[in-house]
């Protein structure tokens, strides 16, 4: 793995273990199929999300879009991430925010 696939990796594990008990995530270290996104993460706001993170150039190889696109139409939202800013960019259209997660959390 490339260093900045892992350096993405760990900076996007930090962001969301900052959400404390309003955000569940782990990296996906060993799958049964290859293919499979790096980051699973889950909010009551978002529900689960996958992220398959890549060096900022790179491409997700054939069996990684294969999977993404399977992910997404079964109803799992799966996206891929290039950089810190790309990974903001995705909170922010998802609407992830500390306010936005907090408040989801608490309506019943």
């Amino acid at each position: 793995m490339a260093k900045n696939e892992k350096k993405v990796q760990n900076q996007i594990l930090k962001d969301l273990e900052s959400f404390g008990e309003y955000c569940e995530c782990f990296k996906i270290m060993k799958a049964n199929k290859n293919g499979e996104p790096d980051v699973f993460f889950t909010f009551k706001l978002t529900g689960g999300i996958l992220v398959e993170c890549k060096r900022l150039l790179g491409v997700p190889r054939r069996l990684q879009l294969v999977k993404i696109m399977k992910l997404n139409r079964c109803g799992t939202p799966t996206y891929v991430c290039h950089s810190w800013k790309e990974w903001c960019e995705l909170k922010q259209s998802l609407g992830i925010t500390k306010e936005s997660v907090i408040r989801a959390h608490n309506v019943e």
